[in-house]
């Protein structure tokens, strides 16, 4: 049976711990291998016992798309922000967070995929969606089954 998590002692400790609870990871250990360190270190930094050194915090806001600054000090921009419109968002904001979430993805999760094409490949995907004029799930669909069939072929020859 797995402990109940602490509470986090610290500020930033609660904007970690939100993260990770709002990523697609869920638990520690995962959303750790996924930032590159351990679920103890990860453990350590959501209850405040132990600092995140720069590039721990670099590594949250890259695999996130969450700004250093709201990871700091809690203001700015953050697309986990329960007040922040996805109308506040930029697309340029949108965009930087699909490609590190697919950089990411395939770094740690694809096999046999080099992560700077698959991300690049996959941003391109969504670009394209962006230029239909129907955006309703059925398109979408269409859209990422034709991307993976893409991504799985060129995988395959080894192009990425």
């Amino acid at each position: 049976m797995a402990k109940p998590e602490k509470e986090p002692e610290t500020e930033l400790g609660k904007r970690l711990k939100l993260l990770r609870k709002k990523s697609v990871y869920g638990d520690q250990k995962s959303f750790g291998a996924a930032l590159g360190f351990s679920q103890a270190a990860l453990s350590n930094y959501e209850n405040g016992l132990r600092e995140p050194t720069a590039a721990a915090l670099a590594a949250y806001s890259r695999v996130t798309g969450v700004s250093l600054d709201w990871l700091l000090t809690g203001m700015g921009n953050t697309l986990y922000g329960g007040d922040i419109e996805v109308a506040d968002t930029s697309l340029a904001h949108v965009r930087k967070v699909i490609y590190n979430v697919a950089f990411s993805v395939a770094g740690k999760d694809l096999r046999r995929v080099k992560p700077k094409p698959f991300a690049e490949e996959f941003l391109g995907l969504f670009d394209y969606l962006m230029t239909l004029d129907e955006r309703d799930e059925k398109s979408a669909e269409k859209v990422i089954d034709f991307g993976a069939e893409r991504l799985t072929r060129a995988s395959d020859q080894g192009e990425l």
